[in-house]
Parts: structure tokens; sequence; C-alpha cells
């Protein structure tokens, strides 16, 4: 007698649990069975007992949009991951904002730093135009060694201003990402 119970429970369970496979055939009539089509079709998707795609759409998408998908998941989950690394290194939010701060500060400490040396540099530079300056209008030889001096703080000088700009986008930088 629970034989005979048993068998209608099991084929019950075998249908509930069947794979059901949609596709449009050649004529473009959408087609579903439990088994799939036996020529290739690009719009196959198996469904689930609910009729949500499981399995599909993959051979619909090309190879860019494929690449490009890998790449936003890859994204997300390095977000994720960012996301997770954060949350375990700072308890509090306000700990966040007092890290970017000192950042922030660091990278304004090193600015004033440029900017004193720019100051200095740049009188050191007035002085050297100056002498040659005098030494033009009295009509005296210039010695290559000033001239040499001059291109070498001339240098400094764009060296010391390209830092600076450098220090300026790292700030920006900082401030963007929090």
């Amino acid at each position: 007698m629970r034989f005979v119970w048993v068998l209608p429970l099991l084929l019950f369970h075998q249908l509930c649990y069947a794979t059901v496979y949609r596709w449009v055939d050649e004529t473009g009539k959408v087609q579903y069975s439990d088994k799939p089509p036996v020529g290739q079709s690009k719009s196959l998707m198996e469904l689930d007992k609910s009729a949500r795609i499981r399995k599909g759409n993959e051979a619909i998408l090309s190879t860019e949009e494929k690449q490009a998908l890998e790449e936003k998941k890859r994204a997300e989950q390095e977000l994720r991951r960012a996301d997770k690394a954060l949350l375990q290194s700072f308890s509090k939010p306000e700990e966040v904002d007092l890290l970017r701060d000192r950042q922030i500060e660091a990278v304004d400490a090193g600015m004033q730093t440029n900017v004193l040396r720019r100051a200095t540099v740049q009188k050191r530079l007035d002085v050297q135009q100056s002498q040659l300056n005098k030494l033009s209008n009295n009509q005296r030889a210039v010695s290559a060694e000033l001239l040499a001096e001059i291109a070498v703080t001339k240098k400094e000088l764009a060296d010391i201003d390209s830092a600076i700009a450098t220090q300026q986008r790292a700030v920006i930088a900082i401030k963007r990402e929090s």
C-alpha cells in the first residue's frame, strides 16, 4: 500500500523540478520543451519552475558586451571588498573623515614648504638677474658661470612649480575620494 503512494510522489517530484527550455524557432515562434532543440539556437534559455531565466542570454550577448559585463562585476566585487576592508578598519564614520583631514593636512604642509622654497629660490634668481643686468649695463663680460647658475635656478623654480601643482591635484583627489 505504501508503494502506491510513493510512486506518484516520485513522479510529481520529478515534474516539479524538471528543466524547461525556451527558444525561438526558425519561423519566429516561441517554443517550450523539457528537452533542448536539436539545432543550435541563439535564444535558448533554461527556465526554472517559476518560469524565470536560470541560464541563457549568454549567446545573445556579443563578446564586447560579455567583457563589459565581466568588468562591471569585477568592479562591483572590488568595491564590496574595499567597503568591507574600510568597515573593518574603522569603528566610526568620523574616523574616516579624520583620516582624510590628516591626509589633506600632510599634503598641505608639503605644499607650504614648497611655497617657501619657491620664494627663496625666486629671491636668488632676482639677485642673479640683477647681477646680469648690472654687467650688461656696464658693458662688462658676463661669465658663463653666472649664466649656468641662472639656468639651474630657473630649472629649480620649474621643478618646485611642478611639485606644487602635483600636490594641489593630490588634495583634490583626496577630497573627491571621500
